[in-house]
């Protein structure tokens, strides 16, 4: 553990918008895609979404998860949740106006987060989440018997849980 003088010292917003623009970024997840098998039978446009909406969840349940004790926990989570909100927003008009029809983001997220939550917390005592949540992930993505999709899924949540857990352990936030 560092001592804190040699911690990154941000505000919230900063930290808020680190961790925002950690969860939308795109890198990571390129990789999963490009390592599946050529053959693999999946709408891999469905499969990104899925993909980037767990890591946009994972940021966000991190947050919460490794800040438990914390009293910036609520202040960080509402400014992260917020910019999700807003980012949300904007998705969902421009995919509702190029699909012809109202999408509302937002609501999908909190759906899946929902679903998560309660796969997670259906193992009680569960002493890996990965276990849970990568075959849920490929029973979203309709291919529930797919060792190639759970394990994207367990990539993704791991990698962006670590992400926040080491970002959170660099920095003191004021």
């Amino acid at each position: 553990m560092m001592n804190e003088s040699s911690l990154k010292k941000v505000s919230i917003e900063k930290a808020s918008e680190d961790l925002f623009d950690f969860a939308i970024d795109r890198s990571d997840i390129k990789l999963i895609l490009q390592n599946l098998p050529e053959d693999i039978k999946i709408n891999r446009v469905s499969l990104e979404y899925e993909i980037q909406l767990l890591k946009i969840l994972a940021v966000g349940w991190s947050i919460s998860f490794f800040l438990d004790e914390n009293s910036l926990k609520k202040k960080l989570s509402e400014s992260f949740w917020n910019a999700v909100q807003s980012f949300s927003q904007n998705i969902s008009a421009l995919s509702s106006s190029s699909a012809g029809k109202e999408i509302d983001y937002f609501n999908t997220l909190k759906e899946r987060l929902n679903t998560y939550l309660n796969t997670l917390n259906f193992i009680p005592d569960n002493p890996d989440p990965l276990a849970s949540i990568g075959p849920k992930f490929a029973e979203i993505c309709g291919s529930k018997d797919n060792a190639h999709i759970m394990l994207s899924g367990s990539k993704v949540f791991n990698f962006s849980v670590g992400g926040v857990k080491n970002y959170l352990e660099f920095i003191q936030i004021e």
